[in-house]
């Protein structure tokens, strides 16, 4: 076991050696000792000996001391992590039987032992060297790592809701009349146990007086320490670049690395160098400063640098106390496309395939359907995916590889094939990423070859009892080809985007498309945008051009004009951007000419309980109007609550008195009701998050235990935060005297009772006491040791801090 060097375990080694033996030896085997020395020849017992020796490399002291074993021949020994703790790098040839390293046996390393002084000097080369690790990431201080919070959840109820009401004078008299009122909503069900989750549409109007469709209802549960979350009921199927996801109805298993927000899933730069003395080392990545501390002679490796995607340079440089430089330069690639080494990412589910999603509540394929997809991260720079799906009349599998390296870029292969009614197929595709400096490169290709079908192709069409329901999925297209640059232009602090597209589908039909576009900063702030399209298989060309005008901190003026196939369509608007807070308001007024002349208008609120909006559009004769309101109704915590739209994770704060100032992240977020509750409508699922309390707006009398919290939520539920606040602490500020009237010195303690737990006196003789009576008696035990009781009556203020000047303590 390692431990930091210090007088008392050189104390207990030095009296180990001392009754062992006086002598030394080095690494090259031969003995030190004077051979005439009796102590020399001293037996040593056959089970060895533990030593506890001070380390050093190449003279240069670790200031640790590490576990060595010596065995009855002399040989000395020690674990794998210890040594690689000390800096040096274990080696397979030296590794004996029993796991241990033999450092006698440790190629190309040298070692200096003095029993007498139980140091132990190795003397290695570089090659030979454990690279010191050092983390850039924010150091957090001197204290102590705490453990990772786990996730909760309170059992509660949630419901998300958008409802519109709409007028307009289609009518043949020309009167406005009520057109409908129609809703989204999301019902949720949460606890421990996972979330169950229901969203679906309502609608009425004149010729429907009430239709519903259901969209989607899922149970989904996580578990954190496996990283997993299982689905029951509407899931998505898992995918990859090349496939296809699918709706199913069914269950899934997936791998969720959302559950760890402090993961990083794919590789980041490792840089490593040496420093010949203790110097300073700067790393730059792509000319910035990312990094810059204070490096031990010896090398190093430098992790948990600030992620970089893409590709870049960088720079690592070592300077020495007197001012010399070392300057090591390297290039570096990174994609989110990657998985770490080691890393898995999976998802698998089995189900019948939805149809006619968003048009019918519950049309399922009656055939069953299975699939699952892989991602493993084998190196640094190749993933390895793969994907299998199937049913009663489909095999569909295929293989893929992501792979990224400096000279070309990151690179993706796939090929696949599938078997069904008979009928097989293939499909093969390629795309590649790469970064050149400031220009950005990235293609794809994708050919298939015979019938290919997947579980979308082969569940597209299913026929009912009079009606035949069709899916607008249809087989993957023959032939597609996507290319994109990203150019940045030397002229300005712009870049030119242009894209091609081609794309033949299974039905025949052959597309191509090229657009370009490019956008920069002109006078004011203003932004100039111009974009084109065209389509190279037939005569519709696009033109589109806007400037956008800064009136203001949230204020803007936007003015477009476009054309397409002979239409020509001018807009101009003036708008005012809504924030997130509470009291924030967003206008917009806009006029359309065209054929025919559009104009628009519209405002929106956000309250504490829900945002309300309307918008008012007239063309010609003809308007129409309509009103709108989202929020969010809760019941959790012990209490019902109107928020705003909560789409992930929400806090219901018990401050334990009403109007106490809630803070979070250190920003306000409103007043407690008269409950003393809050609730706050924007937390971060599986990350930690800030809530704190103003206690100035507490009553005088209530005592106050804590006034932060950090809590984390899991997805898509809620969480308790309950402050230790007693506004019925029957409290009082005593001031305490001995029998002279001289205050009780700082540092004393005092209890109410033998059972009650103990308080401290402060400056002045000064204590907070609580869960007092009408008559009390209070022991104080003083520095000294002598003890001394007080005696006094209590009688509670309501909403005021009570004070007791003189409580004479008696011996």
């Amino acid at each position: 076991m390692m431990r930091y060097h210090s007088g008392l375990a050189l104390f207990v080694a030095g009296c180990v050696a001392f009754a062992a033996s006086a002598n030394g030896e080095t690494g090259s085997g031969e003995n030190t000792s004077d051979p005439a020395d009796p102590a020399a020849s001293t037996p040593v017992p056959d089970d060895g000996l533990d030593l506890y020796l001070s380390v050093s490399v190449n003279g240069q002291p670790t200031d640790l001391v590490a576990s060595f074993h010596q065995s009855a021949n002399g040989k000395l020994s020690i674990e794998v992590d210890e040594l690689r703790s000390v800096g040096i790098t274990p080696a397979k040839s030296a590794r004996a039987a029993d796991g241990r390293i033999l450092i006698d046996r440790l190629p190309h390393v040298r070692y200096v032992f003095d029993e007498a002084q139980q140091t132990i000097d190795f003397v290695a080369a570089d090659a030979q060297r454990a690279p010191k690790v050092i983390d850039a990431r924010p150091s957090q201080g001197a204290a102590e790592k705490k453990p990772r919070l786990q996730a909760q959840s309170v059992t509660g109820a949630l419901l998300n809701y958008r409802l519109t009401a709409a007028t307009d004078n289609s009518a043949e008299d020309g009167d406005f009349s009520f057109t409908g009122l129609s809703g989204s909503f999301e019902a949720r069900l949460f606890g421990p146990l996972g979330v169950l989750d229901n969203t679906f549409i309502a609608s009425t109007s004149g010729s429907d007086y009430y239709g519903t469709k259901r969209l989607d209802t899922t149970w989904r549960y996580s578990s954190e320490s496996s990283m997993t979350t299982f689905s029951v009921g509407d899931v998505i199927t898992g995918g990859l670049s090349w496939t296809r996801p699918t709706r199913l109805g069914g269950v899934q298993i997936q791998r969720n690395f959302a559950l760890r927000s402090d993961l990083v899933t794919f590789p980041v730069p490792e840089l490593s160098g040496s420093a010949a003395v203790p110097s300073t080392v700067d790393v730059y990545l792509n000319s910035i400063r990312r990094y810059s501390g204070r490096v031990d002679a010896g090398p190093f490796q430098i992790d948990n640098l600030p992620i970089v995607d893409g590709t870049g340079n960088a720079q690592v440089v070592v300077t020495d106390a007197q001012g010399q430089q070392v300057t090591t330069n390297s290039s570096f690639i990174t994609s989110n496309r990657l998985l770490a080494p080691g890393l898995k990412d999976f998802s698998a589910e089995i189900g019948f395939a939805r149809q006619g999603y968003g048009s019918e509540s519950d049309r399922y394929d009656p055939r069953p359907y299975g699939s699952a997809t892989l991602r493993w991260g084998l190196t640094d720079w190749l993933t390895a995916e793969a994907h299998v799906e199937g049913g009663a009349d489909l095999v569909n599998g295929g293989l893929g590889f992501v792979f990224a390296t400096e000279p070309t870029g990151v690179i993706s292969l796939s090929a696949s094939g599938s078997y069904h009614d008979g009928e097989g197929g293939q499909q093969i595709a390629v795309s590649l990423e790469r970064q050149f400096g400031e220009l950005h490169l990235s293609g794809r290709i994708q050919r298939v070859f015979g019938t290919y079908d997947d579980i979308a192709s082969v569940t597209a069409t299913s026929s009912g009892d009079d009606t035949e329901y069709y899916s607008r999925s249809i087989r993957p297209p023959r032939a597609l080809e996507q290319v994109s640059a990203s150019i940045p232009l030397p002229f300005s602090e712009s870049r030119l985007n242009l894209s091609f597209a081609h794309e033949q589908t299974d039905a025949g039909s052959d597309d191509k498309f090229l657009s370009l576009s490019t956008s920069r900063r002109v006078f004011n702030d203003s932004t100039l945008s111009l974009s084109f399209f065209k389509d190279l298989g037939g005569r519709d060309t696009g033109v589109f051009a806007s400037l956008l005008v800064p009136l203001g901190e949230r204020t803007t003026s936007s003015t477009s004009v476009s054309s397409q196939s002979d239409d020509f369509t001018a807009i101009e608007t003036v708008s005012r951007t809504q924030g997130q807070q509470v009291g924030d308001y967003g206008w917009s007024i806009s006029r359309q000419q065209s054929d025919d002349a559009v104009n628009s208008a519209s405002a929106s609120y956000r309250s504490a309980v829900g945002q309300v909006s309307g918008r008012v559009d007239q063309r010609g004769s003809s308007a129409r109007a309509s009103v709108s309101v989202d929020g969010a109704v809760v019941a959790a915590g012990g209490g019902l609550f109107a928020a705003n739209r909560i789409e992930d994770a929400f806090a219901v704060v018990d401050a334990g008195a009403p109007g106490v100032d809630v803070q979070y992240e250190n920003r306000p977020a409103g007043k407690t009701n008269r409950n003393g509750k809050l609730l706050l409508p924007k937390l971060r699922a599986y990350q930690a998050n800030n809530v704190s309390i103003d206690p100035a707006n507490l009553p005088l009398d209530a005592v106050v235990n804590d006034t932060r919290q950090k809590v984390v939520p899991a997805d898509r539920s809620g969480v308790v935060v309950k402050f230790d606040v007693d506004t019925h602490a029957n409290a009082a500020l005593v001031t305490f005297r001995s029998a002279n009237g001289q205050v009780i010195e700082m540092g004393a303690s005092g209890t109410t009772s033998a059972d009650a737990d103990p308080f401290v006196v402060g400056y002045d003789g000064q204590a907070l006491v609580e869960q007092l009576k009408a008559d009390n008696r209070i022991t104080i035990t003083r520095q000294d040791g002598s003890t001394c009781v007080a005696t006094f009556s209590y009688k509670p203020d309501q909403g005021q801090q009570v004070a007791i000047p003189d409580a004479v303590c008696k011996p």
